[in-house]
């Protein structure tokens, strides 16, 4: 949970997810806080891509380290690793399979765990199925059809993450996570070979 910290230029208290001192307008040290906080938006699975785009960019318009190279050293490294963090944020959440470990980790699963990725033999048997599809297929528009069957596999998952995410069921939802990793996977695989 983050705290209230001190500003390193007037001593001013300054509340959590703030990154610039409301007195004296100097920019703080970076604080450990969650990628959804740090932008500001909710901490849910289905996000407006939009939305967040716009909190991406409005953060980035505030703490870029350009707006800072005239300013002291230490504002300048504040700034640099400010916008990383905000960079690193935005590329996670941007993308389905890290936001929904990012939401598994702020519920307390670990959604890294060697032992689960390989466990579902389900999972493995269907990842199969469409690998062996894709290569047996003898030309183009069997291909082009083994991806569009592969995409509607890869919304279904994304539909049913959503849901376990909604009734706070994160095991089903680690578990769906991983598949969607294969599947994705998959798809860039596929898409190279065209």
């Amino acid at each position: 949970m983050s705290t209230n910290s001190i500003c390193w230029n007037c001593q001013n208290i300054i509340p959590p997810n703030i990154f610039l001192c409301q007195k004296c307008n100097k920019i703080q040290p970076p604080k450990q806080v969650n990628e959804f906080r740090l932008l500001g938006i909710s901490e849910k699975f289905d996000l407006d891509l939009e939305e967040l785009e716009d909190a991406y960019l409005k953060l980035q318009q505030i703490y870029h380290p350009d707006k800072y190279s005239q300013l002291s050293e230490k504002e300048i490294k504040y700034s640099t690793l400010l916008s990383s963090m905000i960079n690193e944020a935005y590329q996670k959440l941007n993308s389905s399979i890290s936001r929904a470990s990012v939401l598994l980790q702020l519920n307390g699963i670990n959604s890294h765990s060697e032992d689960s990725s390989f466990n579902d033999s389900q999972v493995l048997e269907e990842i199969m199925e469409i690998q062996n599809e894709f290569l047996e297929a003898e030309d183009t528009e069997q291909k082009k059809i083994s991806i569009q069957k592969l995409n509607s596999r890869i919304t279904k998952t994304i539909n049913d993450l959503s849901r376990s995410f909604k009734k706070k069921e994160y095991e089903i939802a680690k578990k769906l996570n991983i598949k969607l990793s294969y599947l994705e996977k998959i798809r860039v695989n596929f898409k190279k070979q065209l």
